[in-house]
């Protein structure tokens, strides 16, 4: 296993987890971002609404789009095994 292998596969690896992390943490700074501005209009004080509605919108885009978010990570992970015996010689 060389230093090349290595930074490759690690290379791949953060892609396809930043890949599956950015939509949802988009989804949350956008909905953060529009809760805060409801409250700075409204004067609501209420501290546990960003968190509320941060957590039903980022599990509506895991619900809509769970598979697809995971789809490079389990891609990512079937090559890594498959080329493991053969690399590890």
């Amino acid at each position: 296993m060389t230093e090349e292998f290595l930074a490759r596969y690690m290379m791949l690896a953060t892609i396809a987890s930043a890949k599956s992390a950015a939509p949802p943490l988009i989804v949350a700074a956008i909905v953060g971002f529009l809760v805060a501005l409801f409250q700075g209009v409204t004067q609501i004080q209420d501290q546990s609404l960003p968190l509320t509605l941060k957590i039903l919108a980022v599990a509506a885009v895991f619900l809509m789009f769970g598979g697809a978010l995971a789809s490079p990570v389990f891609v990512l992970a079937d090559e890594a095994l498959r080329v493991f015996p053969t690399a590890t010689r």
